[in-house]
């Protein structure tokens, strides 16, 4: 009963963020929050009009763009038999020579990342369940994705081929997996973190069980799983234990996935607040109040902290100043007047974010300015 009720917490926190809008005769369009890649001087994102975009900074321009395909609708959250457009959720991975990304319509997209040209299509005929997380590419050979019919796939990465699923793990898999020695953990909105062989996708006995299901997507730093959970904290996790390190209150869920460096976690949570925490001890180093709740994941480059709040407002912190009475002050505050919920990218000094609005901004950090903007309708078709 329990896992009945966070579920539909969940299912109402996503439609409370536009995860789907119904519009006359049960057709759909995409939405969606999908994030920036920055790869080898070039942008990958999703577009909230069921496009791939590759975008040059440097002009700006879209280079290619690659539209993913329609298919029936599935699940709880679908409100028509058909689907206008398939929407994308997770962020593009680009690598040497392909771009993935799964989508709400139950597959998964290699395309090449030069010319934007379709390399495979998994499954090539049908769909597996909507997927909502991230794709996660481990090394040359393999991808992985959780899905919503509760399974995680692995596929070759050059070609796509099945290499194995799991045995079915949650009602819905909505976050995304991390790998550590050859290692899947995933955590799942009942109150399961799960560990996988990555050769065959078998259940591992290091399950850790809590009181509460887990909002957030983990992440691994120093032997240690940090992650987001339905009872408002931040959970320390020693990887091979199923015993807690700590727990750190928030005022509300933990839903972004948070990021680490120098023995801190940096966590936004959905009560508006960012906190630095410090890792092994999980006492409180710094906050700060956006005002907003953070959905997008806070991003580290170098030295810098970059948060992102739903409102609009992207603020840059120093991590080598110290609070003042644990209340941190960022040294670049910037806006866009546009909705984030996707994960932003920096690359040479400059955040790209694309907002619910379907545009592409350009912030630069030292000038404190959005340089630019662009639509990512995806004018050019691979």
């Amino acid at each position: 009963m329990k896992h009945v009720k966070i579920l539909f917490l969940v299912i109402f926190f996503f439609l409370s963020l536009n995860l789907v809008s119904c519009v006359p005769g049960g057709v759909e369009p995409a939405q969606g929050w999908s994030g920036v890649a920055c790869y080898d001087g070039m942008l990958y994102v999703g577009s909230m009009d069921s496009k791939i975009v590759k975008v040059d900074p440097t002009t700006p321009s879209i280079e290619w763009s690659y539209t993913i395909a329609s298919a029936p609708s599935q699940g709880m959250l679908s409100c028509g038999r058909t689907s206008a457009l398939a929407a994308i959720y997770g962020t593009p991975v680009p690598t040497e020579d392909l771009v993935y990304v799964g989508a709400y319509n139950g597959k998964v997209y290699a395309l090449n990342r030069d010319t934007g040209y379709e390399r495979w299509i998994y499954p090539k005929e049908g769909y597996i369940g909507p997927i909502v997380a991230n794709t996660v590419v481990d090394g040359d050979n393999a991808i992985y994705v959780s899905s919503s019919d509760g399974r995680v796939y692995a596929l070759n990465t050059s070609y796509g081929e099945f290499r194995w699923s799991s045995e079915p793990l949650s009602e819905k898999l909505w976050t995304t997996l991390t790998i550590k020695d050859d290692i899947i953990y995933l955590s799942t909105y009942e109150n399961n973190i799960y560990t996988l062989s990555t050769k065959n996708g078998n259940l591992l006995p290091r399950t850790f069980k809590a009181d509460a299901g887990f909002s957030s997507s983990p992440i691994i730093y120093q032997d240690t799983l940090f992650v987001g959970s339905f009872d408002n904290n931040l959970y320390a996790i020693k990887v091979g234990s199923d015993g807690l390190l700590w727990k750190f209150p928030g005022g509300r869920w933990f839903w972004s996935t948070p990021v680490s460096k120098d023995n801190i976690v940096y966590a936004g949570c959905l009560d508006g607040k960012v906190y630095a925490i410090n890792a092994e001890t999980g006492d409180l180093e710094w906050e700060f109040d956006t005002g907003s709740p953070i959905v997008s994941s806070p991003v580290l480059d170098a030295d810098l902290l970059i948060v992102a709040s739903e409102s609009g407002d992207v603020y840059v912190f120093d991590t080598n100043i110290e609070s003042n009475d644990e209340v941190m002050v960022p040294v670049r505050t910037m806006s866009i007047n546009a909705v984030i919920k996707g994960s932003l990218c920096v690359q040479e000094g400059i955040i790209y974010v694309r907002a619910q609005d379907n545009y592409l901004y350009a912030l630069d950090i030292e000038k404190g300015l959005v340089t630019w903007s662009i639509p990512v309708s995806g004018k050019k078709e691979s």
